[in-house]
């Protein structure tokens, strides 16, 4: 029966993946009196919503080297940000970005300003928020699926054995479609769809710099036709008081797919040239950090969206197990697309289900 506890590997839904969609969805089954487990392959929570701990200037600072920042459009998700406010987990960092193009740096245009918010002790902590009431079971990597009679059969990278009668994959599609491909029927549109996601990389580039360092004029600087650069951002700025300048560089896709299979030296190098290539377009200093660190991002961005906002199927089909797909590539690579997904799939799923929210 439905919401009665009983073996802890046992669900009314299993949620794999505990990114921003993945544990919306969950807190929302949750209240609707479902026993919901989350996997998530990863040590942390958040997906893309992360953040680093390093050590800087004899302290430990939060660096945020995935999402930058939040903004809201939708009325939903604008007084779910209104609520993180008034919690003091998020505060507004800025209304005007830098723009970097052909012509150089300027601010923004005051048509796309805007209130930029970020959380200051770094932006996983909203994914730590989000997961509080939630069972979550980290450094659980799935790698097998099955559909039993009645439940789907889980199996994780180190030997446990899930079940549940629904299953919702919150994961990168390229990550979804070797899981499903031979329990979806291949005339079913949701496999078209997933193999047809394609999604860009990214290189993200961590460097701190000593206290001498001026500090800049700008906070963030989207940087268009540039070859290399999308992205850099003043991190320190976002911390109630500052050591010294932090800085976050994102790579462009392309150049960024040069290293997706680069080793540790090779990584190294591809950071320093871009933080040389930053200094030659903007400020020298920046070729000369006191640390850095690289990270890499294998599905940063998906290229286009699927056009809704989660995918349902059963499987097999017609009577068969509740899956629904929610994620970036339904919704958009923003924080806001993924909370919007990881909404609808849980409304889609309790239809699915039958039931509705308490």
């Amino acid at each position: 029966m439905l919401g009665e506890a009983t073996n802890p590997k046992s669900a009314d839904v299993i949620v794999i993946g505990a990114g921003v969609a993945g544990l919306v969805c969950a807190r929302r089954l949750l209240r609707a009196g479902l026993r919901v487990l989350v996997l998530e392959k990863s040590a942390g929570l958040g997906g893309r919503l992360a953040t680093r701990r390093v050590e800087h200037l004899g302290q430990t600072v939060p660096v945020d080297h995935g999402a930058q920042y939040l903004t809201a459009d939708s009325d939903g998700f604008h007084r779910w940000v209104k609520e993180l406010l008034g919690l003091g987990l998020l505060t507004e960092w800025t209304r005007s970005l830098h723009v970097l193009d052909r012509k150089g740096l300027r601010p923004e245009h005051p048509n796309e300003e805007k209130p930029r918010y970020i959380c200051p002790q770094g932006m996983t902590m909203l994914a730590k928020h989000l997961a509080a009431p939630l069972s979550v079971h980290t450094q659980t990597r799935v790698v097998g699926l099955k559909s039993l009679a009645t439940t789907w059969q889980v199996q994780a990278e180190n030997g446990q054995c899930y079940e549940a009668a629904a299953l919702v994959a919150a994961i990168p599609a390229p990550q979804l479609l070797p899981l499903l491909r031979e329990k979806i029927p291949p005339a079913d549109s949701l496999l078209s769809l997933l193999g047809s996601a394609e999604y860009q990389p990214c290189l993200a580039v961590l460097a701190g710099y000593s206290k001498d360092t001026p500090p800049p004029p700008w906070k963030g600087i989207k940087c268009l036709e540039d070859p290399m650069l999308a992205w850099l951002g003043l991190d320190s700025s976002k911390r109630p008081q500052p050591l010294s300048p932090v800085v976050v560089l994102h790579g462009g896709a392309e150049w960024s797919s040069l290293y997706l299979e680069a080793g540790p030296p090779e990584l190294e190098k591809a950071g320093r040239e871009l933080l040389a290539h930053a200094a030659k377009h903007l400020d020298p200093w920046l070729a000369s950090p006191q640390w850095m660190q690289v990270h890499r991002w294998r599905y940063a961005l998906p290229l286009e969206t699927m056009g809704l906002a989660s995918l349902g199927t059963r499987i097999p089909a017609a009577e068969g197990l509740p899956l629904v797909c929610a994620g970036d590539s339904c919704a958009g690579g923003r924080v806001e697309g993924a909370w919007l997904s990881g909404q609808d799939a849980a409304k889609t799923l309790l239809e699915m289900l039958g039931g509705s929210e308490r």
